[in-house]
């Protein structure tokens, strides 16, 4: 099974799994010097974020506290008929840096053919930078399972003593 990729730049980072045992693969950053990745702040405003160059040369973006960004990562992905991509946090991100999906978990459908961006919340209380080629999150190709909906008209039976939900089984 292949997933096949078009990069829109040459110098865009490749998919890859990190280690043998990994379950999903790692998906980077892009960022063109000088390019703009679009940002929305706390009170929801629609922004532009200048990506720039440290003294190494390398280039990033610089993320406010509780902002949230879309991150290009120059890639197109041609997903299978009745396959779908899914997207995931890394955790290393969300818990040294706070930037999390902002959505949980993406799903990319096999209908979509543009450049795939990751959405990334600030959780933190400070800016944080993000560099072009980090590792920003993690995919997975996943089969899709239609299913058919019956709709009934009367209230299914409880099946077992269970009540409630939230956390109603206890910690």
């Amino acid at each position: 099974m292949y997933l096949n990729i078009f990069k829109t730049k040459p110098d865009v980072s490749d998919l890859r799994y990190t280690t043998k045992g990994a379950a999903c693969f790692d998906i980077s950053s892009y960022l063109g010097y000088q390019g703009s990745v679009k940002a929305f702040t706390k009170s929801n405003d629609v922004v532009e974020l200048l990506a720039t160059q440290n003294k190494e040369g390398r280039v990033y973006i610089e993320v406010p506290s509780e902002w949230r960004v879309l991150i290009p990562t120059g890639l197109m992905m041609d997903i299978p008929e009745n396959y779908s991509v899914r997207i995931y946090p890394r955790s290393g991100l969300s818990t040294k840096k706070g930037l999390n999906l902002i959505n949980s978990v993406g799903i990319i459908d096999s209908d979509y053919i543009d450049e795939v961006f990751v959405p990334l919340y600030n959780n933190s209380q400070e800016k944080l930078a993000i560099f072009s080629g980090e590792r920003i999150a993690q995919g997975e190709m996943v089969r899709n399972r239609k299913v058919d909906f019956e709709y009934l008209t009367t209230r299914p039976i409880v099946k077992t003593n269970r009540t409630g939900g939230f956390g109603s089984t206890g910690i």
